[in-house]
């Protein structure tokens, strides 16, 4: 039984850590490493990355706390996360002087990203060898990531900026300090103008009354769910839901009898977690356990991309068009 809890856990932290930075679905160590400092300061998190310019370069205090020193003339990088790469292409054009050299396995969007070298998996599989064998002036990756996997590199002499996604006010942020390191901060503000209006618009649309009360699944079995301090608790807001487990915070794992207590009117689930193929929806509808919920009895159980919907990155002006149908169709 311990080792079956194990298992499950350890499964459903890879699922979560798939469906926030997105998943689809792989040196030498002698090579010459610039100059970094990565100096862990006295807590844990800070409030928000910040940036310090300085002739020879930018000096970061990013979400881990860690003071991180850029040196100026930064041109070959490498992302450890999806959200990351997307955010680094919608920001670059023809005119930027920096160019991704390493992605991992799970970036698939956009399109270009697919011609990078992959560096391997995000959580797993991915090794120090081979991020330091594509000789990156910055490494770019995220909370979800494993701090040991940074620790390395920064032990090596790279400087590795950490990001949290947790919120949607994260995104905003990692834009505008995005913006600074990649000398693109003129492309970052047109990118926050863009991402803010798309926003705008759906929040202006009709909703729904009351609003309908939603449940964001990303698996089945056991059923996890996103609770309130999520970007997904943000998005459902924002598409005119009511977060069915908005006291609970974070992600969890919930009964069944919590879901008919709490009779959720809509329903959302991703595709099959890791490339599974798993239809959850299924698993759902053929619970005969749930069969006189809400969203059961009238169908409102929809399977969305979550590469789309649960990746915090550019596309959160699609990603709420999609939980827009979903939630708010009888506003339309």
């Amino acid at each position: 039984m311990q080792n079956r809890s194990l298992f499950i856990f350890s499964a459903l932290f890879l699922v979560i850590c798939a469906c926030i930075c997105g998943c689809t679905g792989t040196g030498s160590t002698n090579n010459p490493v610039p100059t970094a400092t990565a100096t862990p300061a006295a807590t844990a998190t800070t409030a928000a990355p910040t940036a310090t310019p300085a002739a020879d370069g930018i000096t970061i205090v990013d979400d881990t706390g860690a003071t991180v020193f850029i040196p100026a003339g930064v041109e070959r990088i490498v992302s450890l996360a999806p959200s990351i790469t997307e955010l680094y292409f919608a920001m670059n054009d023809e005119n930027s002087t920096t160019k991704l050299v390493g992605r991992t396995s799970y970036d698939n969007y956009p399109e270009e990203a697919l011609k990078v070298d992959s560096i391997g998996g995000m959580t797993t599989g991915s090794s120090i060898e081979t991020i330091i064998s594509k000789n990156p002036d910055l490494i770019m990756s995220t909370t979800m990531v494993d701090m040991n996997t940074i620790n390395q590199l920064r032990a090596n002499g790279y400087p590795v900026i950490v990001f949290e996604i947790n919120k949607l006010e994260d995104i905003f942020e990692n834009i505008r300090v995005m913006g600074k390191v990649l000398n693109e901060e003129k492309n970052a503000d047109a990118l926050i103008k863009k991402i803010n209006a798309e926003i705008a618009d759906v929040e202006s649309r009709p909703h729904e009354t009351p609003l309908p009360k939603t449940m964001y699944a990303v698996a089945a079995d056991p059923m996890y769910v996103a609770g309130s301090e999520t970007y997904l608790d943000e998005l459902i807001t924002l598409a005119g839901g009511v977060n069915t487990y908005a006291d609970t915070p974070g992600y969890g794992i919930v009964t069944t009898e919590s879901i008919i207590e709490r009779q959720p009117d809509v329903i959302i689930v991703i595709k099959g977690p890791m490339d599974s193929g798993l239809n959850m929806r299924e698993q759902i509808l053929n619970n005969k356990e749930l069969a006189d919920i809400p969203a059961v009895k009238t169908g409102r159980i929809y399977t969305v991309d979550d590469d789309i919907v649960s990746r915090p990155g550019p596309r959160v002006g699609q990603a709420l068009e999609i939980l827009y149908s979903c939630i708010s169709e009888n506003a339309q």
